[in-house]
């Protein structure tokens, strides 16, 4: 969608649809969170909406403050669109210079990695999390993406910030610039009893105004530095790892993977143990020269084969450069499940064997080619046969099944339908005995063939959205008629699945006109759409 548009995200509240969140072209133009839906497209008619979801929204930021692992090991999720990061100590392993500053690199490198995201990030450095998230939120100049509170001045930092900066509620700003506040600084001046006196004199006629202050001056403490702010830090997911320190460097492929080797057996034994397997993998190689080269690999299913892990890893640091040496070898995976033992001998599972392989010819080629162009059909809830599947890369999708289907509720044909479909479904000539019969006579790529038998119809009506929804799954060729399928087989023995797409005089082609005089218009389309072993 065109960023210069106006867009919204819309959601459910009390009061009926309200704006949850608007992009800048909408901002621009007045559209602000928290408005009616009806009012705002009333002043907008160009406004274009879609449904917020706030679940993934959360579980989107939980992922993010997780990558944010190496600014800071202590992190979690600020209120519905931040992320607090505690910073203290890794700084200065930014700078690329003793004398540089720590953390004006630190915040460049952050946005810049967001900015690769495709993410706009605004991000404040300070020493309190409540003066951070007020500087990051309302302080940030517009030419830049982030600003830095000296060390000690904090207070001088917040007073040109609207009192809204506080992380207060709206009830509590209102409250506030009735009594002339506006500014955080407007408060350093007033002694606590004058304020306290004020909004006891107006909570008289406002009842939220006794509680107002006590949590207005809680923020400003908090944001202040005199009041400490408990942080429940993100809980780390569970992982494990091996790690394999060398006193002298590493040089040699050789070296390298007998170290692999030992990782791997090291990593595999601790899984085992804890009757789990992963199916990330990270591999980290620290050179003697203090930087570092990272491989990552995936499984289809949950693993803990040693041999299997090492193969994959050696076909990507096949090409690694090993610099002045490695100095430390670390191999960790975080995405584990519960994996119980099978026999290794007389093991009568032969599917699960079967699975098994299976699972490390996809591991090994998705390694190799890339996890795109592996692919794995997984089932769409769509009678529309070319749309019953959607294709998922099948390093990633967990194997489904087909729901099961009553006797009664099961096709004419199940058993019978073609392994493999036609793409896109080829256009046939029929003879029929019957305007609305089986098919006699059908030429398919200029050869006739004779039909000797035939099953059906199974009527297939069109999805009622396909019409109103272009991009639909089922608004495919021939999918908004009514299809009649049929079982032919012809007089050579060869057996297919044809359909003949609409209802003659009371479905118009796709391409053709109601008001059109083409006296094609209404006859129903046959079309050849699989062949039946």
């Amino acid at each position: 969608m065109p960023a210069d548009r106006p867009l919204a995200l819309v959601m459910h509240s009390t009061h009926g649809l309200e704006i949850a969140a608007a992009n800048e072209a909408a901002r621009a133009l007045g559209v602000r969170a928290g408005a009616g839906l009806a009012d705002t497209r009333a002043a907008l008619p160009e406004l274009l909406t879609l449904p917020a979801d706030r679940a993934r929204e959360r579980d989107d930021l939980a992922r993010l403050a997780r990558w944010c692992g190496r600014y800071g090991p202590t992190r979690n999720v600020d209120g519905e669109d931040g992320i607090w990061i505690d910073i203290t100590g890794v700084a200065h392993l930014f700078a690329a210079q003793p004398d540089d500053d720590g953390e004006q690199a630190l915040l460049a490198d952050l946005s810049q990695r967001f900015s690769r995201l495709c993410l706009t990030v605004r991000a404040a450095c300070a020493d309190t999390l409540g003066a951070a998230s007020a500087l990051a939120r309302f302080g940030t100049p517009p030419e830049g993406s982030f600003v830095i509170a000296p060390s000690g001045g904090t207070s001088h930092a917040l007073a040109p910030l609207p009192v809204a900066a506080l992380r207060i509620g709206a009830d509590d700003v209102r409250l506030l610039e009735r009594l002339g506040l506006r500014r955080i600084g407007q408060l350093y001046g007033l002694p606590r009893v004058a304020l306290e006196r004020r909004f006891r004199a107006l909570s008289r006629r406002e009842p939220s105004g006794a509680e107002a202050i006590a949590t207005v001056l809680l923020r400003l403490d908090q944001a202040l530095g005199q009041y400490s702010e408990p942080r429940a830090p993100l809980v780390e997911q569970s992982t494990f790892s091996a790690r394999l320190p060398f006193s002298d460097p590493l040089l040699t492929a050789a070296g390298i993977e007998a170290a692999l080797e030992r990782l791997c057996s090291d990593l595999a034994g601790a899984l085992a143990e804890a009757a789990v397997g992963g199916r990330r993998f990270r591999l980290t190689l620290y050179r003697s020269d203090g930087t570092l080269g990272e491989v990552a690999i995936g499984t289809s299913a949950s693993c803990r084969d040693d041999a299997h892990i090492r193969r994959l890893l050696l076909e990507k640091i096949a090409t690694f450069d090993a610099g002045f040496g490695i100095d430390l070898m670390t191999l960790e995976t975080s995405e584990v499940t519960r994996l119980d033992a099978h026999q290794q001998a007389l093991d009568a599972d032969v599917a699960g064997t079967h699975a098994r392989a299976t699972a490390r010819l996809v591991d090994r080629l998705s390694g190799r080619l890339g996890k795109g162009r592996v692919m794995r059909l997984l089932p769409r809830a769509s009678h529309i046969p070319e749309a019953a599947q959607k294709r998922a890369p099948a390093i990633s999708a967990a194997p489904a099944k087909l729901p099961a289907q009553s006797e009664e509720a099961a096709p004419t044909f199940e058993g019978r339908r073609p392994a493999f479909l036609l793409d896109p479904p080829e256009p046939i000539e029929v003879l029929a005995a019957i305007p609305e019969g089986a098919p006699a006579l059908i030429v398919w790529r200029r050869v006739r063939r004779r039909i000797v038998r035939a099953e059906g119809p199974e009527r297939l009506a069109p999805a009622w959205w396909a019409a109103y929804v272009p991009r639909a799954p089922e608004a495919g060729s021939g999918a908004a008629r009514t299809r009649d399928y049929y079982l032919i087989e012809e007089a050579g023995g060869a057996r297919y699945w044809v359909f003949r797409a609409g209802l003659y005089d009371k479905e118009r082609d796709e391409e053709g006109d109601e008001g059109s005089d083409d006296l094609s218009a209404g006859v129903p389309r046959w079309f050849m759409h699989g062949l039946v072993p």
